[in-house]
């Protein structure tokens, strides 16, 4: 059967391509949330550092 071809009563799709697919999607999502999370980390810390350079030079 070749790629994008529907025989009648079967399923174009093969069960270990369709997992596949779910964990690279899942990887991906996980990738990007992390990736989310660690750059609101890099801007609470520069808005901390940034607060205290402000009031060490202010005070």
């Amino acid at each position: 059967m070749e790629f994008g071809s529907t025989e009648s009563g079967r399923w174009p799709y093969k069960p270990t391509a369709i997992w596949r697919r779910l964990i690279a999607v899942v990887g991906l999502a996980a990738f990007t949330a992390i990736c989310a999370m660690a750059l609101v980390a890099l801007v609470a810390i520069g808005a901390a550092v940034g607060a205290l350079m402000l009031e060490a030079i202010i005070g």
